[in-house]
């Protein structure tokens, strides 16, 4: 009976390692199992996040290009507004020659022939030139949006003696000119100053031959140029 006893618990024990065994081997696989799937699960919610992420950011680029957009659409519009006011308005001289008007998406650009508005070597504006001035003036400064830029240009002929000592270059007489016309537009017609910019070109811009005197008297102009405000 004694020795029954022993092989009894001999054998339970036995069994009971054998099962400790074998579930502890099967447990291994699946807690591997397990890990595996929590790992893929934290990499899933990492990539959702990060894709979430993604998407909040693409959604507001999309936005802010809408209204990118849309201000551009809005500038388009007012420009091609003015544009047509400009040719209604300034028709005489447009057919005369006198004045080009172009746009080009958001900008406008008005030429004004110097004979127009200066005698040969002058930077004082003609009366005829004042009117003309002031007349494209109280169209331009309703465009809040947009700076003026008044740039002066000359032909190749350079400053004769009698007034190098005023003007030494045509650097100088195309400043001094896009200056004047600056100060008018915000004196006379009550352009905002924080909108305009006086810029001289000498000879170096020129849109035609200097080799003709009617490429000269094209070369000699004032451009006057609306251009749209960068947003800080």
């Amino acid at each position: 009976m004694k020795y029954y006893t022993y092989i009894v618990t001999g054998l339970f024990i036995i069994v009971s390692l054998f099962l400790t065994a074998f579930l502890f081997a099967s447990y291994l696989p699946l807690q591997e199992k397990l890990e595996t799937k929590e790992r893929e699960i934290r990499e899933t919610r990492s990539l959702l996040d990060k894709t979430t992420i993604e998407l909040e950011d693409t959604k507001r680029k999309i936005e802010d290009l809408s209204k990118t957009e849309g201000k551009k659409s809005e500038e388009i519009s007012n420009i091609e507004k003015t544009y047509n006011e400009l040719i209604e308005e300034m028709k005489k001289e447009i057919e005369d020659g006198k004045i080009e008007i172009s746009t080009l998406r958001e900008e406008l650009t008005v030429n004004v022939l110097d004979q127009i508005l200066f005698d040969s070597g002058k930077i004082e504006i003609k009366p005829e030139g004042l009117e003309v001035l002031g007349r494209v003036g109280n169209i331009i400064k309703g465009v809040e949006d947009h700076m003026i830029v008044v740039e002066g240009h000359t032909d190749n002929v350079p400053i004769s003696p009698a007034l190098s000592k005023r003007f030494p270059t045509n650097w100088e007489l195309s400043a001094a000119r896009a200056t004047n016309v600056v100060r008018y537009l915000q004196e006379y017609v009550g352009v905002d100053p924080k909108r305009l910019v006086a810029s001289g070109y000498s000879e170096y811009h020129p849109v035609d031959d200097n080799a003709t005197r009617e490429g000269k008297s094209r070369n000699r102009r004032i451009e006057i140029i609306l251009v749209p405000i960068k947003e800080k």
